[in-house]
């Protein structure tokens, strides 16, 4: 199977934006079973998209082009599927329902220009936008199958995931394909995890091994070169190979699923029915927008104190003030009290706080720049713990002592299977 994903659009060219349509589309095509051969972006240009969908449908299985699907002057994917395929451009009649459906719920006032976006490739077979006003479409080229999806992707992301996908699944019967395995490993580095891992492709030959660094984690990705015939074959490789991975890793793995270490925080937290509060001052709230960055978290996250200062600190928190005297704001015992703090204000089982020297300034010989310390504060739990860093990068030492904060709840949580 060979896809090949058409990005449309000048602001891509120009850069204004990036194309992560494609990496998306990249990623979950190979999950479902679909090698993505080749990526290809276009301006709006009627002449150019069609000839990128003619190119596309000689030598692929399935095409897949973003964007373009608007009601205004330049929004000519349409139109460009219709001339690359031969066909007629037409009123939709279930496309222009769809659309009207969309104006009405959300209470838009509805301009003639809108009927443009029913305009679509005679026999096209439509896909309802439930995000947007512009509905998916698709037909065949050939031995091609041809997806047009709109370019925001709040609303591409969905209609692939809830109808592309289902489509690609069933014509082409890729229910039981095994491609990838994913494992998200903290506190290690690229070069010693290449040591762990040596020797893999001696004993899984039918297989590759992937690394992606997403500072300060890395994702392991597992698959094979060509899939096996046989499903039950493909699961036994696949879970072999995952299991030898993980055990190289050991403890630097914090996701067998390739989750990242705030989403196994809250996957933890939602299972044990457990909350959590935050006191931060060197991470300045970015571990409470990590947490609230995903959906859901307002049903265990409770508190977020960005508590900057001493005075702060103690009218906020309740650190006591011979604690910042006798050691300072940049120390356990600090930590440990800004997290009980936390924990007692908000009524949480749990709290987690952060007070270091991210720099470039501010560091001593006793405590440089790229010290943390860490408190972890439950109804059972008092614990604080020292971190020193050494990247001389500001915005790297937050993003470690945000995530090593929460690493810090995420193995307390996992210790409680």
């Amino acid at each position: 199977m060979i896809a090949h994903i058409i990005s449309t659009g000048d602001e891509i060219l120009l850069g204004d934006i990036l194309d992560s349509n494609s990496n998306f589309l990249c990623r979950s095509l190979r999950e479902t079973g679909i090698s993505v051969h080749q990526t290809t972006s276009v301006g709006d240009s009627l002449s150019d998209i069609s000839r990128a969908v003619k190119a596309a449908a000689d030598h692929a299985d399935v095409c897949i082009v973003t964007g373009g699907l608007g009601p205004t002057q330049d929004d000519v994917t349409a139109q460009a599927g219709a001339m690359a395929g031969d066909l007629s451009l037409v009123m939709n009649d279930p496309a222009l329902v769809s659309i009207k459906a969309f104006f009405k719920e959300k209470e838009l006032s509805w301009t003639r220009e809108n009927e443009k976006q029913a305009l679509l490739p005679d026999g096209s077979q439509i896909m309802v936008n439930a995000n947007g006003t512009a509905p998916g479409f698709y037909f065949s080229i050939g031995d091609c199958l041809v997806f047009f999806l709109p370019g925001p992707p709040r609303e591409m992301k969905p209609m692939f995931t809830h109808q592309v996908k289902p489509e690609l699944i069933d014509r082409f019967n890729l229910e039981h394909r095994v491609m990838v395995e994913r494992v998200t490993v903290f506190m290690l580095k690229e070069s010693a995890l290449g040591q762990k891992l040596n020797g893999f492709e001696s004993l899984f030959p039918h297989m590759i091994l992937g690394i992606r660094v997403s500072f300060p984690t890395i994702e392991v990705k597992i698959r094979f070169k060509d899939q096996p015939d046989d499903h039950q074959t493909a699961l036994t490789a696949m879970s072999e190979a995952k299991t030898w991975v993980i055990d190289q890793l050991g403890d630097r793995v914090v996701s067998f699923t390739g989750k990242s270490i705030v989403q196994e925080v809250a996957r933890l937290l939602t299972r044990q029915k457990k909350t959590v509060a935050v006191a931060e001052s060197c991470t300045g709230g970015l571990i409470s927008n990590m947490v609230t960055d995903l959906p859901g978290s307002s049903d265990f996250f409770l508190f977020s104190g960005v508590t900057y200062s001493n005075e702060a600190k103690t009218a906020v928190l309740g650190v006591k003030p011979s604690t910042l005297i006798e050691h300072g704001a940049v120390h356990e015992q600090t930590a440990l009290e800004m997290a009980q703090g936390a924990r007692k204000l908000a009524g949480a089982d749990y709290a987690v706080s952060t007070t270091g020297i991210a720099g470039p300034a501010g560091g001593t010989d006793e405590k440089p720049v790229g010290m943390v310390c860490i408190g972890l504060a439950g109804k059972t739990t008092a614990t604080a713990r020292t971190f020193v860093f050494k990247f001389g990068d500001r915005d790297k030492n937050k993003r470690m002592f945000a995530h090593t904060a929460l690493e810090m709840l995420r193995k307390h949580l996992s210790s409680n299977f």
